[in-house]
């Protein structure tokens, strides 16, 4: 029920912000609701897209407000959608897609889109303890020692989305927080214990200075300066490696951009995925454990052929 509702929400806000400062009429908003999967091909009731409008205010913080002079509907100032972020910015935008798709179902054989599969690992079981602050028991098999299986008691603190994959953050016992992968979760159950989510704990802050999931405590938040080719420079542009993203010079053959984070495993595996498109140029601890990296990787295969 809730999910339908928010797919109706963020209709009604594509189909009014696609208008920008024309607007749009009731009457027409009505023609194209009845045109969705949502509507069930009957007409938008008056009471409900005011309902909707109330809704949207207090969960997106969008104003949809009517121009009397012509009796039209608008986003009172579609630069805050530009403003969202985070679970807000991303709902909007996944149920935004799937509507679009449901509109030309048709062209759903068309349209292909990568698998999430920890997103049926007990998600929906996790999100319920989150909501309640309710404890969760379950088994974890790591990928570094798949024969054993360790059991946590866990207070559940926060998701977050990387590579496809979900990862749980949260605390047992009196240890620091930690990141658990929910794909490799085992046998989990909610428990009748409760725990007190701590106030100040800011999710969003603490993973600010990590680039995936990967949360060293022993690494400190280095300045990194790399060089990437002007082609690979665009794709740079367009989706930013870290929210510290700074383009600190451009020219026809290259461009240098800095970044505050620590420089863990997953980042160092990120740089590598560009190949000779970048360079490290900054700090000097994490170019040469870069350049240690691309030795041993150029060792396997001055080697020949591997055995299998």
């Amino acid at each position: 029920m809730v999910t339908e509702l928010i797919k109706k929400y963020i209709w009604l806000i594509d189909t009014i912000s696609k208008e920008g400062d024309r607007g749009i009429s009731f009457s027409e908003i009505s023609r194209k609701w009845e045109r969705t999967a949502l509507s069930d091909g009957k007409p938008y009731p008056w009471r409900t897209f005011q309902n909707h409008r109330e809704q949207i205010a207090d969960v997106f913080g969008l104003e949809i407000a009517c121009r009397k002079s012509d009796n039209v509907y608008y986003l009172a100032d579609r630069e805050e959608m530009k403003e969202l972020s985070g679970f807000r910015k991303w709902m909007l935008e996944t149920v935004s897609v799937n509507n679009s798709i449901n509109v030309c179902g048709a062209l759903r054989s068309r349209i292909l889109l990568e698998e999430q599969p920890s997103a049926r690992s007990f998600l929906s079981d996790i999100l319920e303890a989150m909501r309640d602050n309710s404890m969760i028991m379950f088994d974890y098999r790591p990928y570094w020692s798949p024969e054993s299986v360790h059991y946590y008691n866990f207070e559940p603190y926060a998701l977050k989305m990387f590579r496809r994959r979900w990862y749980l953050l949260g605390k047992y016992g009196k240890h620091s927080p930690r990141i658990f992968a929910l794909d490799r979760m085992e046998e989990l159950d909610i428990s009748t214990e409760t725990f007190r989510y701590p106030k100040k704990f800011d999710a969003e802050k603490f993973f600010s200075c990590c680039f995936g999931i990967i949360a060293d405590d022993e690494l400190e938040v280095k300045t990194v300066v790399l060089k990437v080719n002007a082609y690979q420079a665009n794709y740079f542009r367009s989706l930013p490696l870290h929210a510290s993203q700074q383009e600190l010079e451009r020219n026809e053959t290259y461009s240098l951009f800095s970044y505050r984070l620590k420089p863990t495993f997953d980042f160092r595996q990120e740089l590598l995925s560009q190949g000779s498109a970048i360079e490290v140029l900054e700090p000097l601890s994490l170019r040469k454990s870069m350049a240690e990296e691309i030795r041993g990787m150029s060792a396997l295969y001055r080697k020949g052929r591997g055995s299998r």
